[in-house]
């Protein structure tokens, strides 16, 4: 079987890995459902960090780096945060789920460390907001 392809359990048609159904014999494929709490957020990604608030739920990724034999080492944090408070250079924030613990994420400018070699780079940051009912298209209740 070729990389990136599935193969119809009905017919032996090899499809794109993204098909819902078989090109050859209309075969309906099996995909994972999504989650809850996937069908419940809305991801808000061009925010002011500033502008957080205490409460706001954050997901996480980048942040600082280490060069080592030529590959970026990642430092920063990723995953969802509960945002504490804000100051001048970051986020202070309360891990949530796998991210447990306090955590100051840097939103600062990008600088090296001549000491150590790290480069301090500001994390990308998306804001996790509950849909409306009518986002999720639920019926209102009357």
């Amino acid at each position: 079987m070729p990389r990136g392809q599935k193969i119809c359990d009905n017919c032996g048609t090899a499809t794109g890995p993204r098909a819902h159904s078989c090109k050859n014999c209309g075969h309906s494929f099996a995909f994972k459902p999504k989650s809850r709490e996937h069908k419940n957020t809305k991801l808000i990604k061009n925010i002011n960090w500033k502008e957080l608030e205490k409460g706001d739920i954050i997901k996480v990724s980048g942040g600082p780096y280490f060069y080592h034999s030529g590959e970026p080492i990642t430092m920063g944090y990723r995953g969802k945060f509960m945002v504490e408070r804000v100051d001048d250079k970051g986020i202070r924030a309360w891990g949530i789920g796998k991210q447990s613990g306090f955590a100051h994420i840097y939103m600062g400018k990008d600088v090296q460390n001549p000491d150590t070699g790290v480069w301090k780079v500001k994390h990308k940051i998306c804001k996790l907001k509950k849909k409306d009912r009518q986002e999720r298209h639920e019926p209102v209740p009357a």
